[in-house]
């Protein structure tokens, strides 16, 4: 074997809650310039970071990288061993790979924290609390309690405890106060409880009694005035009587009608909600999600309410899963389970429980693979309750608070790939499959060469790279190093003559269209994906190898389904020639055929937009026809979905220009490409490949048509 590898130490011991390092050693005894990959595998995968993890070695060449090992802090470890195992694997042989292992001795440690429930009391004479005491560490350990206070009398329970690892022990305790408080304001006393572990600092607990008198501080002042009244109304009394008998008048005896005091019932006040929307600091561009966190604080909401949280995103970000107990439509209120986000839409409110111990939701959204930025927002609307599948609104209700707000912004890479269907035929036994890749450019781009593997399903024969092509037919792919492997140009100055064919420079980023045609075999309804995979760059004298450019540019995938179109989109001008100065009619098509029983899969996927482009020696006279909005500027039409699932239409009426004379070419290209969102299956024969929706089905694809228009000159 070329490879000499070796590891120090070979044991160490480690306790968790701190970390401990390796140091892994590889020599190159072989001829080539090799590329090692260093990983952590089995138990101890999730604990170990490797820097680096690539090592790049010459012949004869030796180089270090650092294993980091860190252990939780928590009760979970057993006192023992742990076997740790690495793999290093060459890029040039992978099958040629080693394995090193090392022993890690795991500590025991024990970790004791206590927590009196509740801290603070209320009475007349006495009340009772608890003290919890936890046992967080791997190993046993007992704890001393002592209990201190000026004008109380304190019983504990017990005045020690045994805990197990792992374990939590709860201990009453009971205060009372030495007299009686008759009258007078409430009176607070101070305690402490002091819990002492063995080999660990002692911690104090501090409580508060508040006692109440039996008698409020005005019942003497109200005693003397009631007094004084009663005395009063005797003299006046035998007064009457004395002058009634001096003079001879009856008495007389009136009833007057008692007086009701209304009742006033003190409205409840609103609940005060706050939320607050957080998100990674800096997303991967390689991980195509970001999710954001919606936490919600209402102490005060009733209990077995829910906080309704109204949430809003852009329309270029998936909402592929969350943890919201449930949404509400934001337009008819009607529950929508959890696990269906393909549901969901930009306005609808999550369901938090606020009285939860996480009482908070993440939201995961898929970002585009270009980059991104946009806005977030998350409102509470109200308090709800739902019992059975009925939501109910819940009183007070809440305080009017203003929208949390999420600045979401992620930098392409500075290569990413696409794959589109681009009319694809039944009939026909090869498909036309277009891999967009793209690259981001800057001030100090030069000439680059990207490669990209390009696998297909097993169903279908490997692709044809040698006769992969550009949109003028020109050969796209420079070299075909292996059978799967494509190694497309990205030259800084594209000649103006080649910017039409499937290769050109808009603003800051370069784009290769390459049409690759895959056979596939007609008789049978089955369903895969073509990924794309970065296995190379070579820009100026930088040259990244496989393992350092899957970790830069992320994978790209698309539906290959055989049997029915995946999601044709059809282009056609009326007339389909016309001279300058003429209007011409286009109609594009959209249908969403997805396999021969095509309802489930329809159940998990909706239309977006459609994006259109077109050469500039046609012009749109007005908005398109059958869009529910249109964006003139990025030329986006966007679709309301249909309530029968018929997809509308969409007309465009172009006039050509008067000055349209021959400059190379005899027409004009209209590009209608469709952008469609597929959510996860919901069952586990869709996870396993059901028939309908096949597992792993792409979060996003597209499809695309592009229709010339033919001019008539002189």
């Amino acid at each position: 074997m070329a490879t000499v590898a070796d590891i120090e130490p070979a044991s160490l011991t480690i306790t968790p809650g701190t970390a401990e390092q390796f140091t892994l050693t590889l020599r190159n005894e072989g001829d080539d310039v090799e590329a090692y990959r260093l990983t952590a595998i089995d138990d101890a995968a999730e604990h170990v970071v490797i820097e680096p993890d690539t090592l790049l070695l010459h012949p004869g060449e030796s180089g270090t990288a650092t294993a980091t090992m860190r252990l939780e802090h928590t009760g979970s470890w057993a006192v023992g061993e742990m076997v740790v195992r690495f793999q290093v694997v060459p890029a040039g042989a992978p099958d040629d790979f080693l394995v090193l292992e090392a022993i890690a001795t795991i500590q025991s440690f024990s970790d004791v924290s206590a927590v009196l429930s509740p801290p603070s009391l209320e009475g007349r004479r006495g009340a009772t609390t608890r003290i919890a005491v936890s046992n967080n560490g791997n190993a046993h350990a007992d704890a001393d309690l002592a209990v201190s206070a000026g004008n109380l009398e304190l019983t504990i329970d017990r005045p020690r405890v045994a805990l197990p690892a792992g374990s939590t022990q709860e201990v009453s305790l009971r205060v009372h106060a030495r007299s009686l408080l008759w009258r007078g304001d409430p009176e607070q006393h101070d305690f402490t409880v002091s819990v002492s572990p063995e080999n660990q600092p002692s911690a104090t607990l501090e409580g508060t009694f508040r006692q109440l008198p039996l008698l409020p501080g005005w019942t003497f002042i109200a005693a003397i005035v009631a007094a004084a009244v009663i005395g009063l109304a005797l003299i006046i009394g035998l007064a009457v009587l004395l002058w009634n008998s001096l003079t001879g008048a009856a008495p007389v005896a009136t009833t007057e009608p008692p007086t009701e005091t209304p009742t006033v019932t003190a409205a409840a006040e609103p609940v005060s909600v706050v939320t607050e929307l957080t998100a990674p600091a800096d997303p991967d561009p390689a991980d195509g999600t970001v999710v954001a966190t919606v936490a919600v604080d209402a102490a005060d909401a009733p209990e077995d309410s829910l906080v309704a949280v109204a949430v809003s995103w852009p329309d270029q970000l998936a909402l592929a899963g969350d943890s919201c107990i449930g949404w509400l439509d934001g337009a008819t209120d009607e529950l929508q389970e959890p696990g269906a986000p393909g549901l969901v839409r930009p306005g609808d409110q999550c369901l938090i429980d606020p009285g939860a111990l996480r009482s908070q939701a993440d939201l995961e959204f898929t970002l585009p693979p270009e980059g991104f930025s946009g806005t977030v927002s998350a409102k509470p609307s109200r308090l709800v309750s739902v019992e059975d599948g009925t939501v109910a609104e819940v009183d007070p209700g809440i305080r009017t608070s203003s929208a949390e707000r999420l600045e979401v912004a992620l930098d392409p890479p500075p290569f990413w790939m696409q794959v589109e269907a681009y009319r694809p035929n039944p009939e026909s036994s090869t498909r036309q499959y277009v891999m967009a890749v793209h690259r981001t450019l800057d001030a100090d781009s030069d000439d680059a060469q990207f490669a990209f593997r390009i696998t297909a399903p097993d169903f279908a024969q490997p692709p044809n790279l040698f006769g992969a092509f550009l949109q003028n037919g020109a050969g796209a792919c420079i070299s075909v190093p292996e059978e799967d492997v494509c190694v497309v140009d990205f030259p800084v100055d594209v000649p103006p003559a080649e910017q039409g064919s499937g290769r050109w420079v808009g603003g800051t980023l370069e784009t290769q269209w390459v049409f690759v045609p895959i056979q596939v075999p007609t008789d049978e309804s089955a369903a895969g994906l073509v990924s794309l995979e970065a296995v190379g760059i070579t820009e100026g004298d930088d040259e990244l190898g496989e393992g350092e450019v899957a970790d830069l540019v992320p994978p790209a995938t698309g539906p290959l389904v055989v049997g029915s179109d995946v999601f044709p989109v059809d282009v056609e001008f009326d007339p389909s020639s016309a001279p300058a100065g003429e209007e011409v009619q286009a109609t594009v098509e959209l249908t969403a055929a997805i396999f021969d029983d095509r309802s489930a899969a329809e159940d998990g996927s909706r239309l977006i937009q459609v994006k259109f482009d077109w050469t500039d020696r046609i012009d749109l006279v007005d908005d398109p026809i059958g869009c529910a909005t249109y964006d003139a500027r990025e030329r986006v039409c966007t679709l309301d979905e249909p309530a029968d699932g018929e997809l509308p239409d969409i007309e465009l009426t172009f006039s050509i220009d008067d000055d349209a004379t021959f400059d190379g070419t005899d027409h004009a290209d209209l590009l209608a490409k469709a952008s469609v969102l597929t959510y996860p299956p919901e069952d586990e024969e869709d996870l396993t490949g059901g028939a309908d929706v096949p597992g792993g089905w792409p979060i996003r694809w597209d499809a695309t048509e592009i229709q010339p228009l033919d001019f008539e000159f002189g």
